[in-house]
């Protein structure tokens, strides 16, 4: 009986997609950017730094390793951009390359990346990012 459940879990365990392994990242409250530049000067938006983007992206990319691979292919490049919220959360993903991957692949890919839990940052309406990805078996 013991080994029935056993093999169960690890049926469990793999089933579903490559996203639902990351946890779905929870909303920050935004950071309110208020400047009051002094005549002459320009004040704008921080954002995320590079170091903010690369360790959010970094989080949840290898999970798409269990993005089942595309049949014939030994490697892809994929493009992603990405806006992201004042409140950290990914508030939109489009593929500007796809690579020739098949669209079950791109659209796995992309749910992973979705899931990326970034820092509040202080640009209302967004900040976008373009996301390379390169991958081979």
């Amino acid at each position: 009986m013991v080994p029935m459940l056993l093999v169960s879990i690890w049926h469990v365990a793999w089933a579903g997609s490559a996203a639902d392994r990351v946890p779905t990242p929870r909303p920050e409250p935004c950071i309110v950017f208020a400047a009051d530049p002094c005549e002459g000067e320009v004040a704008q938006a921080a954002g995320l730094g590079y170091a903010e983007v690369r360790l959010a992206l970094n989080g949840v990319i290898q999970h798409a390793l269990y993005c089942e691979r595309p049949e014939g292919q030994s490697e892809v490049h994929l493009t992603f951009e990405l806006v992201v919220g004042c409140d950290g959360l990914v508030s939109s993903i489009e593929t500007s390359d796809d690579g020739g991957a098949p669209d079950a692949y791109v659209s796995c890919v992309s749910s992973v990346i979705e899931k990326a839990d970034f820092p509040a940052h202080d640009m209302p309406d967004g900040m976008p990012v373009t996301y390379p990805v390169d991958v081979s078996w």
